[in-house]
């Protein structure tokens, strides 16, 4: 972890329409963290991308002589190396926090599987997959206007990638 006084260099590793690197490029721009951006193709991956990420993917958090990879991770680093907090100081809270963030990413994997299912029954089978857990989420949200009342926090960050789909859910579905 750096030191109070030594500010690292990061650079966010990414594809443009990832939103697992949305959800970092979110977090760094709330802490107000400045970063480079490096956009690989997903599709011609380079050999440094390769022997730099275990699983392939985006984001990775180069700092230092360390990468990061994994959002939600990456997420969790960045606040906790920062001033103010994006997860509740209560354990169990936290706890139900990260479980949510993994619940969102279980949203983003449907809504992945709703642009490319390859019938009607498919779509409709994602269509409903998608619906539940935004009514999961609706049932479990605080009181607003953010997931846990009125700070911004980690399950803000990871859901808000979602939201660019919204539109397109109205008009597909």
């Amino acid at each position: 972890m750096p030191t109070p006084d030594a500010k690292p260099d990061f650079e966010l590793v990414s594809h443009r329409l990832c939103p697992y690197v949305q959800r970092a490029a979110i977090v760094l721009a709330e802490k107000d963290v400045p970063f480079r951006r490096t956009i690989i193709d997903l599709a011609d991956r380079p050999d440094w991308f390769r022997k730099l990420s275990p699983l392939g993917k985006v984001p990775l958090l180069m700092t230092d002589d360390e990468v990061l990879f994994e959002s939600a991770v990456i997420a969790e680093y960045l606040d906790e190396i920062t001033p103010g907090r994006m997860l509740p100081a209560d354990p169990l809270a936290r706890a139900r926090h990260r479980a949510t963030v993994e619940f969102v990413s279980a949203l983003l994997s449907d809504i992945a599987g709703f642009y490319s299912a390859k019938d009607t029954a498919a779509l409709e089978e994602q269509r409903a997959k998608i619906r539940s857990k935004l009514e999961w989420l609706e049932d479990h949200l605080g009181d607003g206007p953010f997931f846990a009342g009125q700070a911004f926090g980690l399950v803000d960050a990871a859901m808000a990638p979602a939201f660019r789909y919204f539109d397109a859910f109205v008009r597909i579905a």
